[in-house]
């Protein structure tokens, strides 16, 4: 009978044990993946084209007077750009001031908006415009001061973080009002 109540207490404490795991016991659940309750499209962003790079220019403008050479400050050019119909024919003309040059001569200006008025940039011409200098006010025609020095690829140069194609100019000169030749 010992061996009886020795079997059945084992037996007894099995069960425990087996009841008590069973709580704790939770069986691994299958991965799931739920479907998405709604679907959105992406967006589209709509193609917005690159606007035109801005025109910079830049040069230097001098006082040339007898064998002497210096800067001007405060000397002007302007550009002139012609604007045409679709036959080609003149139209207007647009005119944009620089500002004075600095100490050393230096004009730097951008002409913002010329870029989506005219057709050809290289229609576009830089001339002298004013020099404050009394005895230097004559303009030169050195480097087309007078009739105009074109914005050619051939000087210009892309700036991309600024968006600006620089036009770099040869320099300008005035020079003194020539005397008048004696008459004999």
């Amino acid at each position: 009978m010992a061996s009886t109540f020795a079997t059945a207490s084992v037996l007894l404490l099995a069960l425990v044990v087996v009841v008590a795991t069973a709580d704790c016991y939770v069986p691994p659940q299958p991965y799931v993946t739920k479907p998405p309750t709604s679907y959105t499209s992406p967006v589209k962003t709509p193609y917005l084209p690159k606007p035109k790079p801005e025109i910079a220019i830049e040069g230097h403008i001098f006082c040339k007077s007898g064998y002497e050479t210096y800067p001007i400050q405060g000397a002007k050019v302007k550009v002139v750009c012609p604007i045409v119909d679709s036959h080609g024919k003149l139209v207007a003309k647009i005119t944009i001031s620089s500002y004075p040059t600095d100490l050393k001569g230096y004009f730097y200006f951008v002409t913002y908006g010329l870029s989506n008025k005219v057709k050809n940039i290289n229609g576009c011409k830089v001339k002298l415009e004013s020099s404050p200098v009394p005895s230097c006010k004559t303009p030169t025609n050195v480097n087309k001061g007078v009739t105009g020095a074109p914005l050619s690829p051939d000087n210009s140069k892309f700036l991309s973080h600024d968006n600006f194609n620089l036009y770099t100019l040869e320099p300008f000169y005035f020079s003194s009002p020539v005397a008048p030749k004696p008459v004999y």
